[in-house]
């Protein structure tokens, strides 16, 4: 007698569907299936997430190539990874209720409270990231034009060298946190900053080291210009509006 599969109806010969998977053997949902299901969930997240900061951390330019290439198995997706590490970081800064900016920066601006303009964009951490992706992904875009990758995977190169970033943020904090220190925040800047330096040249190496470094330098300040010129016109319309 012919074997159906439960899921989709075609003719099953062995244990799984050939056509969508689906295991052949019914099986009830219960207790040990959920906790099973659950603990698979979280080892396979968290075993991909600790893979993929290691090698964007150890890395950065064979695995970001190697994903583009199509080596993609082991790796969180790129705009997930962002997204989870920058949440992440969100939370345990309104957890512990010290913005370093806010810290940096006093307020001292009429228009509007920085610091809950601070809360605000730590609240939508994730999501500012993700909507500042574009302009890092257009500064390198037209950089590095040349190299053959298009807007899309610039996109994917930034959201993984921003969520390392992220990540590099998240394990200073507690230095500031306990510190509330000038140095201690200088330094997390120094060492994100280089960290995105070191990320472009390892993706885009050239065969002279002083154009590979002057090209990665030049995507940066491309991109604290641009964003330089958003926020000034973000402040100019407030400017109006108030």
């Amino acid at each position: 007698m012919a074997k159906h599969c439960l899921n989709c109806n075609n003719i099953v010969k062995g244990n799984f569907c050939a056509n969508c998977g689906q295991s052949l053997k019914e099986t009830k949902i219960g207790w040990k299936s959920l906790f099973d299901e659950l603990q698979f969930s979280i080892l396979h997240i968290n075993k991909g997430i600790i893979f993929t900061i290691k090698e964007l951390l150890l890395r950065p330019g064979s695995t970001i190539n190697g994903y583009l290439g199509g080596k993609r198995v082991d790796y969180s997706k790129p705009f997930a990874y962002l997204f989870i590490l920058a949440t992440i970081y969100s939370l345990v800064i309104h957890f512990f209720n010290v913005y370093p900016e806010s810290e940096m920066h006093p307020n001292n601006n009429s228009l509007f409270d920085s610091n809950a303009l601070y809360s605000w964009y730590y609240g939508h951490y994730a999501i500012s990231l993700l909507l500042i992706i574009p302009f890092y992904a257009v500064s390198s875009y037209l950089i590095y034009r040349k190299r053959g990758y298009d807007y899309i995977e610039h996109l994917v190169i930034h959201s993984y060298i921003s969520g390392t970033k992220v990540f590099i943020l998240l394990l200073l904090y507690p230095l500031f946190y306990y510190s509330h220190s000038v140095y201690v925040y200088h330094m997390m800047n120094v060492f994100t900053f280089i960290y995105i330096l070191w990320a472009l040249i390892r993706v885009f190496r050239y065969p002279s080291f002083f154009k590979t470094l002057f090209k990665a330098i030049w995507c940066i300040a491309l991109t604290l210009i641009f964003a330089t010129f958003v926020a000034v016109v973000v402040v100019e319309i407030l400017k109006s509006a108030h």
